[in-house]
């Protein structure tokens, strides 16, 4: 009776207790003000060093960067991972609890007595696993670790992307209102002489065409402007309506400066998903390990006391082991030593990606800045002629229309550098998110 007091009152204090945890739609709803996330920045990450984020003054893309950090509602979620894993990586650790069996004989025949027995046993089995489960809650907590930086890294540069993006979008828009209005300057001109008959009907429709294109480029860009100031906020964890005052976009980097090899053997090193990728494979090793070890049949040890029906008491040692027959878990093990397998190859394969993604934004860039070099040679030429012909047209040397015709070419080019400016300002950060780390010194 007294083991039986002592074994219900260890149970019962061992027992945890339910707290429920309820789920609240509108609260997730209000987002921060960014004053608030602006307190609670930076967050340490490797890649990005720590710095006050000052709202007196525009914000650069790497302040912007850090105010995602805080507040970016998927990474919240996704280092809740890093909780799970501890979890998992405490529970690994603990040792077996020892099982307790109970039995009552209730004797028919008259004469006897109640009969009953209580046994204490331990399965040795998963205290040979242990340390196999303790180094692969290690291994996997790492690994989680490394795929929250990781994320936490692509959201850096997916924020910086979008920076960038919504600075080029705002002088491309603004390139684009001035080359509608010239595009209807040069279309109201041409109508005009067709009404008086100094032009022809082809003439002015083309004319219309330009002008129907200049205002369909103008609208796209406001809306593809609109769209990545939303996308920056969501990123950034703000309201869809906030607004952010943006810096000045850094000034475009040198290519050639390093070589894909190079590149790639820094992000060998650098790269957080592969580094989570063999965290990941360290910890199927230990899978593996722990699926050899409890294939071992191991005895179950226990302590038995009982009393028969004939009030005769009796105590001694039980062991139970299990025969290796049919099983012996090489399923376990098969299983295992596949999943083992299939990581080595997917790390082998992202080692491969990475490389591929690495040359091929290497060359993009290199013929990107070729690209823009060319266009940004040829501005200054047709900047003097629109100039030249500008007070030719004011003195009544030429006609109105071929002057805005050239300056609405001039525009045109202006918006093309524009367009090959942003395709490598954000290339440059493309390539920085391929290798891991910075490339260039941060701005």
């Amino acid at each position: 009776m007294l083991l039986l007091a002592m074994s219900i009152i260890a149970a019962v204090s061992g027992c945890a207790t339910y707290r429920p945890l309820p789920l609240a739609d509108d609260k997730a709803l209000v987002r921060p003000a960014i004053e608030v996330i602006a307190r609670q920045a930076p967050v340490d990450h490797p890649r990005l060093p720590p710095s006050p984020v000052l709202l007196d003054r525009p914000l650069a893309e790497l302040d912007v960067a850090r105010l995602a950090l805080v507040a970016n509602p998927d990474l919240i979620a996704q280092r809740r991972q890093a909780g799970v894993a501890e979890a998992q990586l405490f529970a690994a650790g603990l040792l077996p609890d020892p099982q307790l069996s109970l039995s009552l004989d209730r004797p028919y025949e008259s004469g006897l007595v109640n009969g009953f027995a209580g046994g204490l046993s331990l399965d040795l089995t998963s205290l040979l696993t242990r340390s196999a489960d303790v180094a692969g809650g290690r291994h996997n907590l790492e690994r989680v670790r490394s795929d929250v930086a990781w994320s936490e890294w692509l959201l850096i540069n997916q924020v910086r992307t979008l920076c960038r993006r919504i600075r080029f979008l705002e002088q491309q828009t603004t390139i684009a209102e001035e080359a509608a209005g010239v595009a209807k300057q040069i279309y109201d001109l041409s109508a005009k002489n067709k009404r008086r008959g100094d032009a022809k009907l082809d003439e002015t429709t083309l004319y219309q065409i330009g002008f129907l294109d200049a205002q369909d480029r103008m609208l796209g860009l406001r809306r593809s402007l609109t769209a990545a100031k939303m996308q920056l906020n969501a990123s950034v964890g703000l309201a869809p309506e906030a607004t952010l005052t943006l810096a000045d976009m850094p000034a475009l980097k040198p290519v050639g400066e390093f070589t894909a090899t190079q590149l790639t053997a820094t992000a060998l090193h650098q790269r957080f998903d592969l580094v989570a990728l063999r965290e990941g494979y360290a910890t199927q090793e230990a899978s593996v390990r722990k699926a050899v070890r409890a294939s071992i049949p191991l005895p179950q040890l226990g302590i038995n006391r009982a009393r028969d029906t004939s009030a005769v008491w009796s105590r001694g040692p039980s062991l139970g082991i299990g025969i290796p027959l049919w099983n012996r878990g090489r399923g376990d093990i098969r299983i295992s030593e596949a999943t083992r397998a299939q990581l080595a190859d997917e790390y082998a394969a992202r080692i491969i990606q990475t490389q591929a993604d690495i040359a091929a934004l290497r060359a993009d860039l290199t013929a990107i800045d070729a690209q823009r070099a060319a266009l940004a040679a040829e501005i200054p030429e047709l900047t003097r002629a629109a100039d030249v012909l500008d007070k030719a047209a004011r003195a009544g040397d030429v006609s109105l229309v071929t002057y805005e015709t050239v300056r609405a070419a001039l525009l045109d080019k202006k918006l093309g550098l524009s367009a090959l400016e942003q395709a490598q300002s954000e290339g440059e950060i493309a390539l920085e998110s391929a290798v891991g780390d910075r490339i260039w010194p941060a701005p």
